[in-house]
């Protein structure tokens, strides 16, 4: 069987339609649509039938709790035309004087052909520390419904113990929220542009899920938060599409919910038969997007990449934009954390991806850490061309130090 969309997962017969973490909004019981009015009343309707699974609390690089979701459904119902999801739920810290918080979600399913995909989708959202008890529900246009209730307890791991979790216990937010500490608003003196890479690698989950489209946005939000001397152009992207999918000059914090969306674009999600035809095509997207920024009438002074290694190490064509002395250049690079053999506290093997970048001065489990066998994506060798540096992000502490890098 051969998969010729974006986001389908070969696995036997099945097929899995993925649009990665969307935004879901805090709302109001008032505001909620007559569609799912029946939410809090349990209402009957004919059950629809999915699996959830609940997504740990990790610590996000935002230093908030972001608990989450995932849920798959059969598609085969869904063949006859255009149709649409609600995603409605509620959350309820357990152990404060909180009241509930209402969060909505609509989701569009274009026409299909063919049987056997399934659709999974995640969300996310913000806590403090805390319990917390969640009411769930996946209502589609037919009048069916999915729910599901589950208990979210978000505290500090013990190596967590020295982190200061930004939004207080019992408080729960969506992604354009603000910490109760953010930095003292100051006069612009620098321009940034972010470029985030919405392509995700295509993989078969295995254990316990993981959100790692949810994860890079808590680095861009985080980011704005904590550079606030900055004016932000952010741009999202996707190699594998090869094009553009969103982009906002003086980006805040309150278009958060809207880049959230972008993974959920019909575009993204439907790979376009150009691209299969430009094996390139990313490169030339990457190509053009720094020669933007480089040529740029107002170009800013820092260019930060984030994206999650795509599974493709193509060697990079001739053309690609050289040093610039005007832009410095940063890829931040997520994954799970690197594996540092036992034997010795370094390991045999074990090099600094400071020999490709300078100044990447840290510990052996630092940000800058790679294993011998990590191989450059395409991203990183551009980046690298670009005479930038490539900082290994795994854990919030690594995103500190990054952020501590980036701002000198």
């Amino acid at each position: 069987m051969r998969c010729v969309t974006a986001m389908l997962f070969c696995a036997g017969a099945t097929l899995f339609w993925e649009p990665a973490a969307p935004a879901q909004e805090v709302t109001s019981v008032d505001k909620l649509p007559a569609a799912v009015s029946g939410f809090e009343d349990g209402q009957s309707h004919e059950p629809l039938s999915c699996s959830v699974h609940p997504l740990k609390p990790d610590l996000d690089f935002g230093f908030r709790f972001q608990p989450g979701y995932t849920f798959q459904t059969s598609l085969d119902r869904y063949l006859d035309g255009p149709h649409h999801w609600y995603v409605v739920f509620r959350v309820t810290p357990e152990n404060s004087a909180g009241s509930p918080v209402y969060f909505l979600d609509s989701i569009d399913l274009q026409p299909r052909s063919g049987t056997g995909l399934i659709g999974e989708y995640d969300g996310v959202f913000h806590t403090g520390e805390g319990r917390y008890r969640v009411k769930w529900a996946l209502i589609d246009d037919l009048g069916r419904v999915c729910r599901h209730e589950w208990t979210v307890d978000a505290h500090l791991a013990f190596s967590e113990r020295s982190e200061k979790v930004t939004i207080p216990p019992g408080a729960v937010s969506d992604l354009s929220s603000r910490s109760t500490e953010s930095p003292r608003a100051v006069a612009t003196s620098r321009h940034v542009t972010i470029l985030l890479n919405a392509s995700l690698p295509l993989m078969l989950r295995s254990g316990q899920p993981t959100d790692s489209w949810g994860m890079l946005l808590s680095m861009v939000a985080s980011l704005v938060e904590h550079m606030p001397e900055a004016a932000f152009r952010v741009v999202a992207f996707d190699t594998e599409q090869q094009q553009e999918l969103f982009r906002k000059d003086g980006f805040t914090l309150e278009d958060m919910n809207a880049l959230g969306r972008v993974a959920n674009a019909k575009q993204h999600w439907t790979l376009d038969y150009h691209s299969l035809q430009d094996p390139a095509g990313g490169w030339h997207l990457l190509r053009d997007l720094e020669n933007q920024e480089i040529n740029a009438p107002l170009p800013a002074d820092t260019v930060i990449f984030l994206g999650v290694p795509p599974g493709r190490f193509d060697v990079m064509p001739a053309g690609m934009p050289g040093p610039n002395n005007a832009l410095r250049f940063f890829y931040l690079k997520y994954g799970p954390p690197p594996t540092i053999p036992k034997s010795g506290p370094l390991g045999p093997g074990v090099w600094d991806a400071g020999q490709r970048t300078s100044n990447a001065k840290s510990s052996a489990m630092g940000p800058w850490r790679l294993a011998p066998q990590d191989k450059p994506d395409l991203i990183e060798q551009s980046v690298q061309r670009l005479k930038g540096k490539i900082l290994v992000i795994s854990s919030p502490a690594d995103f500190s130090k990054a952020l501590a890098v980036i701002r000198r």
